[in-house]
């Protein structure tokens, strides 16, 4: 897979091979004229880069579209993270941002997401949008020098945005328990407990926003616990901050005996806490520690939540409604927006707040999980036994056929399955590939890749036995 990648959620290449500046230019122009030239003048744009050292280099392509199209009233945020630049985009109502980032593509990859306008809730470039930049590549880059020579002065907004984070999370803590300054005083409750915190945000430069935000909640800087400091070459772990990935963080917790630990991406949309066992669990516990805020309260500020196909059924245990979406953090935004509802996750780590920003946010999540063991008297672990217990597995099949047809290969395939099945199957989803809900509360999701020859199928049951035979079955029917 060394090709440029055009999918749904941005670009992405490796850097110097099949992604230059020269790239970067051209994708910058189908920003333009696909999207940014219908928003009313004058245009702004918000620009920033993740941790990898490749961005600085890559924006330049980037400006040398920006100005050729007479655009010169550009914020450049520097190093920061996608749900800042959501956030920016919104908070400073700007016509739209450019964001370099691969997300968790090993560091020799790297990428754009664009970011619409704050009018059009600053969220990643919808589908139909990025469907029209990825018709109209043509497969050649344009022909222009790419000369600029330095890039605007960088502009922090951090500090801003971590008061603004706090300030909001305290009046959603407010709005779900119906009580007046319950926020202020679960806060204060974190600063009086002062929990002990690890932090992995694969390198030196990217633990600083994190960090930043833990000292603005009141957290004493010798009780954040720093791993991975160093650059981001030297990280010691893969950029998914998956569990299997994670032991050193995991070690420093025990080691230390630390209270919890969290760990990012390099854009820092997504966050896992450890020592829970999976990434679901993450916006499982926020989502469940606002459910539970407004138990007794007469008004019911979440009545109903989005989520994708692949996430965790045990949301649904919570007897709110519980809308499904095609994977992909955008159809979940879109969910929120359509249906007007507060919060959203995604089971990767994804926790989404929409007075925050239309995306997923480690940062809400950080202060979500503090906020729940403060105000619980609970420890992360003790919470995470509280969930029922569910086992899921993630996998994916190599197809020996073309991408084109992966689609009717799956249908025939499923067709089949479920035929063969129809006496135990309750429900198929088939919105996005399929997901077959079974009688036993069981479940899969099988999916096509939209960018590489694979299917992806993940199951779910509360029996770890049945969901890997599950994974087994569909992996054998695949292959044959």
């Amino acid at each position: 897979m060394n090709d440029l990648i055009i999918s749904l959620s941005g670009i992405r290449g490796i850097v110097g091979k099949t992604l230059t500046e020269k790239e970067t230019y051209t994708a910058t122009n189908l920003f333009l004229k696909n999207y940014i030239e219908s928003q009313r003048r004058p245009l702004k744009i918000i620009i920033g880069r993740d941790i990898k050292p490749t961005g600085n280099k890559l924006i330049k392509g980037i400006l040398a579209a920006l100005y050729k199209n007479k655009i010169d009233n550009i914020t450049n945020l520097g190093i920061t993270t996608l749900p800042i630049m959501e956030w920016a985009v919104k908070h400073f109502k700007a016509s739209g941002g450019i964001f370099v980032t691969a997300s968790h593509n090993p560091i020799e990859w790297n990428g754009l997401k664009f970011i619409s306008s704050y009018k059009d809730g600053a969220s990643i470039l919808s589908a139909p949008v990025m469907q029209k930049i990825k018709d109209k590549w043509n497969g050649k880059t344009e022909n222009s020098s790419i000369s600029i020579r330095e890039l605007p002065s960088e502009m922090s907004c951090t500090d801003e945005y971590n008061r603004d984070v706090i300030e909001k999370i305290k009046k959603v803590i407010d709005l779900c328990s119906s009580e007046k300054n319950k926020g202020d005083e679960i806060f204060s409750k974190i600063r009086e407990k002062q929990p002990k915190i690890a932090l992995d945000a694969c390198c030196g430069e990217g633990l600083q926003i994190p960090k930043s935000f833990l000292v603005a909640i009141g957290i004493e800087e010798n009780n954040i616990y720093s791993i991975n400091i160093g650059a981001l070459s030297k990280c010691k772990r893969r950029l998914e901050p998956s569990p299997q990935y994670l032991a050193e963080l995991k070690d420093t917790i025990k080691k230390h005996n630390l209270d919890i630990g969290f760990a990012f991406d390099p854009d820092q949309d997504r966050l896992v806490a450890m020592p829970l066992w999976s990434e679901e669990l993450t916006p499982r516990l926020c989502g469940k520690f606002l459910l539970e805020l407004q138990e007794q309260s007469k008004t019911k500020y979440i009545k109903q939540i989005a989520i994708n196909l692949s996430t965790t059924s045990s949301w649904e245990e919570h007897g709110i409604v519980v809308t499904r979406t095609r994977v992909g953090e955008i159809n979940v935004v879109k969910a929120m927006e359509k249906y007007n509802l507060p919060f959203g996750a995604e089971g990767n780590g994804g926790v989404i707040l929409k007075d925050i920003n239309a995306g997923r946010n480690s940062t809400v999540g950080m202060a979500l999980i503090l906020a729940y063991m403060a105000w619980s008297d609970f420890s992360i672990k003790e919470l995470e036994d509280k969930l029922p217990k569910y086992f899921m597995v993630k996998d994916k099949i190599k197809i020996k056929i073309s991408q084109k047809k992966i689609h009717k290969f799956l249908d025939d395939e499923m067709t089949t399955f479920t035929e063969e099945n129809k006496d135990r199957i309750k429900h198929i989803d088939t919105q996005d590939g399929y997901r077959i809900v079974f009688e036993d509360g069981s479940w899969a999701h099988i999916r096509p890749s939209n960018t590489e020859p694979i299917i992806r199928i993940i199951a779910e049951s509360k029996n770890e036995q049945t969901t890997n035979l599950l994974i087994s079955q569909l992996k054998i029917l695949l292959s044959s």
